[in-house]
């Protein structure tokens, strides 16, 4: 895939102006908005996404996955969560892991969140606006539950340009796997580098806690638990989520 870049100083929300791009004007797959500051950037459920300006990398991606099944979308994300993370473990040897369904950390700290909105046009895709925003050389946060950097992670600072090309890079390679039909490499992939897989945690599902360990995710992106008594729990996206409060048994 050719990555066209158009970076701009300051933007609200990268993924609200490719949107905003695409419905004026006919784009082609790998149009990119860097932004070197944005004030108004979105996680899940319109979380707020902290990033100092011109510290950290803001952008969102253009992709067109007409081949593939809506019912498949979250393969997607899946794309994208092993892409950054595969970049972020030739940066550092502590461990980096995919906090369902679209979060990248290293150890217990965020360092990355994902968005994608998808668009359709009757039962076919038409367009795909991937939004990243990835903590590079921020040393100082807002009081959020648990941000990290690749500064505060390594002590290093990073060239944000050559970051980017090694992030669409790593993007590339993962969609092409996706193209190539290689569905059982994303999926293993992701499972073992999914954080606390196996492992019994404490989660709030449906409004009460609960104990329970992951074990999988399911074609539609449903996170797969299981409780104490061996029951079967099928997370959709704001049904669940993590205290962060791991169990040795």
């Amino acid at each position: 895939m050719e990555f066209s870049v158009i970076t701009i100083d300051k933007l609200d929300s990268t993924q609200n102006y490719l949107i905003e791009l695409s419905n004026k004007t006919e784009l082609q797959e790998g149009v990119v908005i860097n932004a070197l500051s944005q004030f108004k950037g979105v996680g899940q459920f319109e979380n707020k996404w902290e990033s100092e300006s011109g510290k950290n990398l803001t952008f969102s991606l253009l992709l067109q996955p007409r081949f593939l099944n809506p019912c498949n979308q979250f393969l997607l994300t899946q794309v994208l969560s092993l892409a950054i993370s595969d970049f972020l473990l030739t940066q550092t040897n502590k461990t980096v892991s995919i906090k369902w369904p679209n979060d990248i950390y290293i150890d217990k700290s965020k360092i990355c969140g994902i968005l994608v909105k998808n668009q359709l046009f009757g039962a076919s895709f038409e367009n795909a606006f991937c939004g990243i925003g990835l903590n590079v050389n921020q040393e100082i946060f807002p009081p959020l539950p648990n941000p990290t950097s690749l500064f505060l992670e390594t002590g290093k600072e990073f060239d944000l340009n050559e970051v980017l090309k090694a992030v669409l890079k790593n993007i590339d390679l993962r969609y092409n796997q996706l193209k190539e039909g290689k569905i059982e490499i994303l999926q293993r992939d992701y499972m073992q580098r999914l954080l606390y897989k196996d492992v019994f945690a404490s989660y709030i599902y449906i409004g009460r806690e609960v104990e329970a360990r992951i074990f999988d995710v399911n074609e539609f992106g449903h996170l797969l638990l299981e409780d104490r008594e061996g029951n079967t729990i099928c997370c959709e996206l704001k049904e669940i989520s993590f205290t962060h409060n791991v169990f040795l048994k």
